[in-house]
């Protein structure tokens, strides 16, 4: 989702992390709202379940070869998806080997229309429910708008943790 001024980019994580995909805002984005293509989903999965199955019960990598696979994957992957994403994202990209850098991608094609129409709507969903929280933290009893809370976006529900009654 691109400001007034146009400058402003959106960073979509790429990493795998048992969410059911590789995408990331401040949640796992499921590849079943994207709007990316086919076939760059399945790429997706594909790299995912390279990952899983190229690391040892101890989560380190089976071999060098894998790792390094893995990240080269990654990149391709990464721009990948910025391709089709535009220049309002960026997509930000880190393999797991030791001293690895973060890379950062930007668009260098003509963006997938209902790619970049999809993500424009996760981001402001996400921005709304934002919001709607710090909303309702606001309005909330003086002494209770601070500290510990979960938000079920599903419901809009707001779960504060139960204060202990003093005696």
């Amino acid at each position: 989702m691109r400001s007034a001024e146009g400058s402003h980019r959106t960073t979509v994580r790429l990493f795998p992390d048992y969410g059911d995909t590789v995408l990331w805002l401040d949640v796992p984005i499921s590849y079943e709202v994207t709007g990316l293509t086919e076939s760059l989903v399945h790429e997706l999965q594909d790299w995912e379940q390279f990952y899983y199955e190229s690391l040892t019960r101890d989560f380190t990598w089976k071999s060098a070869d894998s790792a390094v696979r893995y990240a080269s994957e990654g990149h391709r992957l990464a721009q990948r998806v910025a391709d089709e994403l535009g220049d309002g994202y960026e997509i930000v990209f880190r393999s797991y080997g030791e001293n690895a850098q973060t890379h950062r991608f930007r668009g260098t094609r003509v963006p997938n229309p209902q790619a970049v129409a999809a993500f424009d709507a996760l981001v402001a969903a996400a921005h709304a429910e934002k919001d709607r929280i710090a909303l309702a933290l606001a309005d909330a009893p003086p002494g209770t708008g601070t500290g510990w809370f979960a938000s079920a976006p599903g419901s809009g529900s707001i779960f504060k943790p139960t204060q202990a009654k003093q005696v």
